[in-house]
């Protein structure tokens, strides 16, 4: 990327040995690798954690940008096939007519190269309008390599027939990623239809079904039992379910590296009587990610997962009843796992921030991440008033991370390229950063 943005600014390339060359003069199959080197394009996900910004779901920047500068890179993009196999309905939004962009942009890609695909609704789609934008998707659905598709009830129909009528044509299809639309109720039948096609999917690993919104509409489609969950590798699921089902959902997935759980309905319920349920031990599983309104904490209280490296807990329920330190305690002595990363997310009270810090089971963890509006200014009000703060506390880092709209955090890291420092605090010292900007929005500030 430094490479291509002095190549905007100066027009030469610099080739170390012998001296600058003016960027029109280099051969054109040079200038195709400069062109694959310096794209940065990337669809965002239905997932919670996979959003950029508020209505923009395509980040960087699509091929087309290198139309824009001059006849010799037109031709260079166009003729340079590698470009134009990731493909988004969204990124023509309010532009030019979808489907034949979608066309002309796919007929630019080789014949044989595997396509990453996109499909998401737009609101000024006429009346199956969608419909038409897959049935051109469809025609290239040997190459398909990733799809990520929202249904409403005439798309999830032709989609379920897909799969049902060429599952030996999707031999390439390795990510699949699938939204309920609540605007247009998919019936059960259909989805139970989709998902009885996962497990036949055969080069599936990665695996997202997003079917959260209104608790009554998406109540129906829940996992029961489901033979994909037990082969795929990486599985997200953003669906209502009460705390078995939860529990239920994770261990069927024995075979699963990553797993991600969403569920941030509150169920009109607090955990008061937990199920009597089995331990499972889930060998295989590295990163878990359990975010939940009451009780994600309480769903390690039935598994045990010694390779798991990376845990994220979100309870945004504030309550001490969501965040038991017992449970936490319990799960990683019973599991002997060797975390890497903790991070612990939600709206987090003084006091529950308070027990997080003083819980020494999360000491030997190489990185443990405290994340809470306002935690970095909640934090420097516990080390002020808690007695023998100094003393009791371990070394503290506030900082905050490189991604867009970011919330400060707390807890011991190595902070990474494009991370910015707000405070250290150790033995009871506290090191403000020098950017009074930084400090203005995420310590001085009111609230």
């Amino acid at each position: 990327m430094f490479l291509l943005s002095n190549i905007y600014m100066t027009g030469r390339v610099d080739t170390s040995i012998g001296g600058e060359t003016p960027i029109n003069e280099l051969p054109p199959e040079v200038l195709a690798q400069i062109f694959e080197a310096g794209l940065v394009w990337k669809q965002s996900g239905f997932s919670p954690e996979n959003h950029f910004f508020p209505n923009r779901n395509i980040y960087g920047y699509a091929p087309t940008i290198y139309l824009r500068v001059c006849r010799y890179w037109r031709e260079v993009a166009l003729s340079t096939s590698s470009l134009w196999t990731s493909c988004s309905s969204d990124q023509f939004w309010g532009k030019v007519a979808i489907a034949p962009a979608m066309k002309f942009w796919l007929d630019r890609s080789s014949p044989t190269a595997p396509l990453n695909l996109q499909l998401r609704f737009q609101p000024n789609f006429p009346p199956l309008y969608a419909n038409s934008i897959f049935r051109l998707l469809a025609t290239e659905v040997k190459r398909w390599r990733s799809m990520s598709i929202e249904l409403d009830l005439s798309l999830a129909q032709a989609f379920v027939a897909l799969l049902e009528e060429r599952t030996q044509d999707l031999s390439q299809l390795e990510e699949l990623e699938i939204r309920l639309l609540l605007k247009s109720v998919v019936p059960t039948a259909i989805s139970q239809r989709i998902l009885a096609q996962i497990p036949l999917l055969k080069s599936l690993r990665c695996f997202t079904w997003v079917a959260n919104g209104h608790y009554n509409y998406s109540w129906d489609h829940r996992f029961h039992r489901l033979e994909a969950l037990a082969v795929l590798d990486d599985i997200t699921l953003h669906i209502p379910s009460l705390f078995d089902e939860c529990v239920g959902h994770l261990s069927q997935c024995v075979s699963a590296t990553k797993v991600r759980i969403y569920d941030r309905t509150s169920h009109d319920y607090p955990l008061h009587m937990k199920p009597i349920l089995p331990t499972t031990m889930l060998p295989c599983l590295t990163s878990l990610t359990l975010d939940r309104y009451y009780d994600a904490l309480d769903v390690l209280d039935y598994f045990t997962l010694p390779s798991l490296e990376y845990l994220k807990i979100t309870t945004e329920d504030e309550h001490h009843g969501g965040h038991n330190l017992t449970i936490l305690r319990d799960f990683l002595e019973r599991s002997k796992c060797a975390l890497r990363l903790l991070a612990i997310a939600g709206k987090l009270s003084s006091s529950i921030l308070t027990d997080y810090l003083l819980f020494p089971p999360i000491r030997s963890i190489p990185e443990v991440q405290i994340i809470s509006p306002l935690v970095g200014k909640v934090a420097i009000k516990i080390f002020e008033t808690y007695p023998d703060a100094e003393s009791i506390f371990p070394p503290i880092l506030c900082w905050i991370p490189y991604e867009p709209l970011p919330f400060s955090r707390i807890g011991w890291r190595n902070l990474a390229a494009g991370e910015k420092l707000i405070y250290t605090w150790t033995a009871g010292k506290l090191e403000l950063t020098a950017d009074k900007h930084i400090l203005d929005r995420y310590i001085y500030k009111s609230g």
